[in-house]
Parts: C-alpha cells; structure tokens; sequence
C-alpha cells in the first residue's frame, strides 16, 4: 500500500468532510447541473479523444497508484545484482537462470531470459531498451490522458458556468431565484478547478514519478546483465550500479 497516495487521498476526503460539517460546503455545491456538464463533459471527451484501451490502461494505472511500487528502490535492487554477478563469475550465464523472477517486478527475470537466449550483449541491449522504450511510451499516453483532463475539465467549468448565467438573465426579473440560480451556476465552475488540482494533476504526477522510478529501476537491471554478459568484475559493476541511486 502507498502511504502517501492513501494519506493524501485521506486528507482531501477529511477536508471536504469538515467544509460539510462546518456548513461551508452545502447541499447547494451538489447539483446535476454541475455534475453532468463537468464530470460528464470530460469523460466524453476522452473517449472522443483517447482510444478504449488507454482509456482502460488509465482506470487501471489510477488503482495500482494506491499500491506499493512493485519495482521498489534502487538501492534494494544493487546487491541482488551484485550477487548475480558473482554467481555468474563462478558459474557462467548459466547463473541467469537463478535470478528471482520477482525482483523488478519480473523484469529481471526477463532481461536474463532474453540474455540466455542470444548471447549477444549489444542484441541483448537493443531488444531491452526497445521494450523499456514501447513501455513508457504507452505509460506517457496513459499520463497524458489525466493531463487532458485536468485541462479541459475548467473549460467544462466555465461552460456550466456561463450557461447557469444564460438562466440567470433568463430570470431576472425574479430576484428570489436569482441567488439559488447564480450559485448553481459558479458551482460547475468550482467541480471542474476542483476536478483538475485535487485529482488530474497530482494523479498525474504521481505516475510520472512512478514511471520515473521505473525507468531507473529498469536501467539497473540492463546495465547489470549488459555488464554480466561482458564479464564485468562485480565491484566494478556495483561502482557502476551506485550511480543510479
């Protein structure tokens, strides 16, 4: 579980909980007027913009955020690779087939397959970074669709928000429903500001950092079975590793 996602999430469930307690968040920020224009608005425009299967990849990356990174931290990961290597110094690739299919959340496991299978260090090389490569690009398009969001979710904001106005004017000449009409008619404004820096925006970047991390994590293991294939000593490959932290 990540503590941070769940601990923020917390604190946003926590405030809204105290604004309704308090009476500063009432019944009159909860209407369909603002719902269906913002949330709706939105998600119809990704569809629109944004092919089913990522629009699935982004559902699913938004639930895994509340789980730990299962790629864990660089330097959990440098003596596992040190070890390896060692093993291999004495054994041959042969070795490879020890590696935990666990670490790197299996990464590592592929990458010694992959390794075992061709022999060639610079094959080996290009095949991995190739995969790392079609991996993040498809991890940007699934962060790019949260950041799409949180852009045109004010927009919808706004959209309520002047047509609220547009019945405003239209009754004008009832000042008793002026007030609840015009209040009505900010809150969809309010759903789609709120929409886009309590959730879009930190989701986001909370998975770009996670993709970041992955990254790193997967560049560790490349290098590591890069430098196992050439017979890199492995002090001097864990010297290389260090630089990864």
């Amino acid at each position: 579980m990540d503590l941070a996602t769940v601990a923020g999430t917390a604190g946003i469930a926590l405030l809204i909980t105290l604004g309704v307690m308090s009476g500063e968040v009432g019944a009159i920020f909860v209407n369909a007027h603002g719902i269906l224009i913002v949330f709706g608005g939105t998600f119809a425009a990704m569809l629109i913009n944004t092919p089913l299967t990522y629009v699935k990849d982004t559902f699913m990356a938004c639930f895994a955020m509340f789980r730990s990174d299962p790629y864990g931290e660089p330097g959990a990961l440098i003596p596992i690779l040190v070890r390896l290597a060692e093993q291999v110094q004495q054994g041959g690739l042969q070795a490879l087939r020890a590696a935990d299919p666990n670490v790197a959340a299996g990464f590592l496991g592929a990458a010694s397959t992959t390794a075992l299978e061709y022999n060639n260090p610079d094959f080996v090389r290009r095949v991995l970074e190739a995969e790392v490569n079609n991996q993040v690009d498809r991890a940007n398009e699934v962060i790019n669709v949260i950041r799409t969001a949180g852009v045109v979710s004010p927009m919808f904001g706004l959209i309520g928000t002047l047509l609220g106005i547009i019945k405003v004017l239209q009754q004008i000449s009832d000042p008793k429903a002026v007030g609840g009409s015009m209040a009505i008619a900010i809150t969809s404004a309010f759903y789609g500001i709120m929409f886009a820096n309590l959730v879009c925006i930190p989701v986001a970047g909370k998975l770009r950092m996670r993709l970041w991390e992955e990254i790193k994590i997967k560049a560790m293991v490349v290098e590591g079975v890069i430098g196992m294939m050439q017979g890199t000593v492995p002090l001097v490959l864990e010297r290389r590793l260090m630089s990864y932290k």
